[in-house]
C-alpha cells in the first residue's frame, strides 16, 4: 500500500492564507451577531465569488468561498431566518443548495453543505413529530433518503452521507420494529417501511465506492434480513393463526431462496433470505410455545417439514441436512399433538418409531460421513416413542416398539456392513440391546422367576452383536462372551437347585451346541458345550455323594489340575526336587 504524503508536503502558503481568512471571516461575522438578512447576503456574495474563482479555475479558493458560504448561510438560518425553529427554512436552504451544485458541479463543498442543512431540517422535523408511528414514519424516510443519497453521490459524499444516515436508519428501524409488534394502528406500516429501509441497505451494499465502511460480505445482508423479519414478525404477532403464516412465511423464503437464487444474488440475497426466515421461525415458535397453542405450533412444525420433504427427495446435494430438519420437525409435530388431543399417547409412540424406521431408510443412502445427524434425530424419535408407549402403561406394548426398534436397527446396521466393511457396529449392538430390552420387559410383565428369561435373551443380544463376526475371524471373541451368559448360570442353578428338568434341558443344549459348533467347523461353541456338559456332571457328582467323599473329590480334581498346570509351567519351588528342599 502506497505510504500518503504528510501534510506539509501537500499544503501549500495559498491554501493555509485561505483557511486562515475564511475562519475569521466567519468567526467574525457570526460572533458580531450580525442579522439574518446580512449574513445571507455576506453568504451570497461568497457564493458568487466561488462562482467567479471557478471560471478562472482558482480550484482552492472556489472551494473555501463556497465552504464559507455555507457556513454564513447555515448560521443565518440557524438564527432564526425566515422560519424561525421550522425545518421549513434549513429545507428552503438545502434546495438551494442543491441547486447551485447543479449549477456548479466542480466543487464538493455545494453537495456537502446541502446534505449538513438537510441534516438540520431533520432534526428538526424528528423534534416536531410527536412520538409514535408518525415519527418513525419520518425517521424511515430521512434513512431512505439518506440511503438514496449515498447510491447517486461522488465517493466522498457517499460516503458521509453513509455515516450520517445510520444514527437514522438505526433510530427509524428500531422506533418500525417496536411500532409493528406494539399490535397498535399503524403496526403494518411502520413494518412495511421497516423493510423497505432494510431492502435499501442491501441496495446500498452493492455500491462499491462505500463497501469498505460496511464490514464483511454477509454483515449487511444478515443484518437487513434479520431487522425484517423481526418487524414482519410483529406485524403477524397478533393471533395463533398468524403465528404460524408468518413462521411459514419465514420458512418458504428460506427455502424458495436456497433453492432458486444463483451467481451474485444468492452472495447477496440468500443470507439476508435466510436471517429473516429465521427470525420469523423463531419468533412463531416462541409466541406459540408462549400462548401454550399446541395445535397450532404442531401444525407449523408439520409445514416447516414439507420444503425439507421436498429438498431431500429432489436435491441430493442437499440431503443429508434437509432429511433431518424434516424427521425433527415431524417428530416435534407428534409429540405436540398430545396435549394438543389431536392424537393419543399409543398413537404418537407408532408416528414417531414409523420416522425413526424413516430415518434408518434415509440414513442408509447417505454417505457415511453424512449420516450423523440423521441416525441422530431418529434415535431421538425412537427414544421418545418409548417414552410415550411407557407413558400408556402397557408392558406389551412398551416390548413391542423395542422389539420393532431394534430389529430395525439391528437390520439397518448389517445393511451398512454389507456396503462398507467394518462399519454399524454401534448401530448392530444397539439393536441387540433393544431386542434384549423388549425381552426383559416382556419377562417382567409374567412375573417369570426363571433366570433363563433373563440370561438367554442377554446371550441372543451378544451373539446378534457380534453380527458377520460370528461367520469369520476367531470364535472365540464372537462366540464365547453370549454362550458363557447362556450356559454358566443355567448350570450353577441346575447343581445347586433341586430338580431333573433343569439339568436334563442343559445337557440337551449343550449337546446340541457341540453338534453344531463341530458341524460348522467353530471351535467354540464346540469347546463351551463340552465344558459346559463336564461341568454339569461333576457338579451333579459331587452333590449326590457325602461330603467328605465330595470334598475329596473336588480337592483331589484341584490338585490334579495344579499338578499338572506346574509340571508344564514350573515356578519357584514346583522346579526343585524333594531332596534338594530344606
Amino acid at each position: 500500500m502506497d505510504r500518503v504524503p504528510a501534510l506539509s508536503s501537500r499544503v501549500r502558503p495559498p491554501q493555509v492564507l485561505l483557511a486562515v481568512g475564511a475562519v475569521l471571516l466567519v468567526a467574525g461575522a457570526v460572533a458580531t451577531g450580525g442579522a439574518t438578512g446580512g449574513l445571507l447576503l455576506g453568504a451570497l456574495a461568497a457564493g458568487t465569488a466561488s462562482a467567479w474563482a471557478s471560471r478562472r479555475d482558482l480550484s482552492g479558493t472556489r472551494e473555501t468561498l463556497a465552504a464559507v458560504a455555507v457556513a454564513l448561510a447555515v448560521a443565518g438560518v440557524a438564527d432564526g431566518g425566515p422560519f424561525p425553529g421550522s425545518p421549513a427554512g434549513p429545507a428552503v436552504l438545502a434546495l438551494v443548495l442543491v441547486g447551485v451544485a447543479r449549477l456548479q458541479p466542480g466543487p464538493l463543498t455545494w453537495p456537502l453543505g446541502a446534505w449538513a442543512v438537510v441534516q438540520l431540517a431533520a432534526v428538526r422535523a424528528a423534534a416536531d413529530v410527536p412520538a409514535g408511528v408518525l415519527r418513525t414514519c419520518v425517521l424511515l424516510t430521512l434513512a431512505l433518503g439518506g440511503l438514496a443519497v449515498v447510491l447517486g453521490a461522488r465517493t466522498t459524499l457517499a460516503k458521509i452521507a453513509l455515516v450520517t444516515t445510520v444514527p437514522w436508519w438505526v433510530l427509524g428501524v428500531a422506533g418500525g420494529t417496536g411500532a409493528a409488534w406494539s399490535a397498535g394502528v399503524g403496526a403494518g406500516i411502520s413494518a412495511a417501511l421497516t423493510v423497505v429501509a432494510a431492502a435499501g441497505l442491501l441496495v446500498v451494499r452493492l455500491e462499491p465506492s462505500v463497501s469498505p465502511l460496511l464490514g464483511p460480505p454477509r454483515a449487511i445482508p444478515v443484518l437487513a434480513g434479520g431487522v425484517a423479519g423481526a418487524a414482519v414478525a410483529g406485524a403477524l404477532s397478533g393471533s395463533p393463526a398468524s403465528a404460524v403464516l408468518a413462521g411459514y412465511t419465514g420458512v418458504l423464503l428460506a427455502a424458495g431462496a436456497a433453492a432458486l437464487l444463483d451467481g451474485w444474488r444468492r452472495g447477496l440475497l440468500l443470507p439476508a433470505a435466510l436471517a429473516a426466515g429465521a427470525v420469523l421461525l423463531a419468533s412463531a415458535l416462541v409466541q406459540l410455545l408462549v400462548d401454550t397453542a399446541w395445535a397450532e405450533l404442531a401444525l407449523l412444525l408439520v409445514l416447516t417439514a414439507l420444503p425439507a420433504v421436498l429438498v431431500a427427495r429432489w436435491r441430493r446435494e442437499d440431503r443429508p441436512a434437509a432429511l433431518p430438519a424434516a424427521v425433527g420437525c415431524l417428530a416435534a409435530a407428534a409429540a405436540l399433538a398430545v396435549p394438543a388431543g389431536m392424537l393419543r399417547p399409543e398413537g404418537a409412540a407408532v408416528v414417531l418409531s414409523v420416522l425413526y424406521a424413516v430415518a434408518l431408510a434415509g440414513a442408509a443412502g447417505l454417505a457415511a460421513g453424512t449420516r450423523g445427524r440423521t441416525t441422530g434425530t431418529g434415535a431421538v424419535a425412537a427414544v421418545a416413542a418409548l417414552g410415550f408407549a411407557a407413558a400408556t402403561g402397557s408392558p406389551s406394548r412398551l416390548a413391542a416398539h423395542l422389539a420393532a426398534q431394534g430389529l430395525l436397527t439391528w437390520l439397518w446396521a448389517v445393511q451398512v456392513h454389507r456396503r462398507v466393511t467394518g462399519a454399524g457396529g454401534p448401530a448392530r449392538t444397539a439393536g441387540a440391546a433393544q431386542l434384549v430390552l423388549a425381552a426383559w420387559v416382556l419377562a417382567a410383565s409374567a412375573g417369570t422367576g426363571a433366570v433363563e428369561a433373563y440370561t438367554l435373551p442377554a446371550a441372543a443380544g451378544l451373539l446378534l452383536a457380534a453380527g458377520p463376526r460370528l461367520r469369520s475371524g476367531p470364535s472365540q471373541p464372537a462366540w464365547a462372551p453370549g454362550l458363557l451368559v447362556a450356559a454358566v448360570p443355567s448350570v450353577v442353578l441346575a447343581v445347586a437347585a433341586p430338580g431333573v428338568l433343569r439339568p436334563l434341558l442343559v445337557l440337551a443344549a449343550a449337546a446340541g451346541v457341540m453338534v453344531g459348533g463341530a458341524a460348522a467347523g467353530v471351535r467354540t461353541p464346540l469347546l463351551v458345550g463340552a465344558g459346559t456338559a463336564v461341568a454339569l456332571a461333576v457338579g451333579l457328582a459331587v452333590t449326590a455323594l457325602p461330603l467328605p467323599l465330595a470334598g475329596a473329590l473336588v480337592v483331589g480334581t484341584a490338585l490334579l489340575a495344579l499338578g499338572a498346570r506346574r509340571e508344564l509351567r514350573p515356578v519357584g519351588g514346583f522346579a526343585e526336587r524333594v531332596a534338594d528342599m530344606r
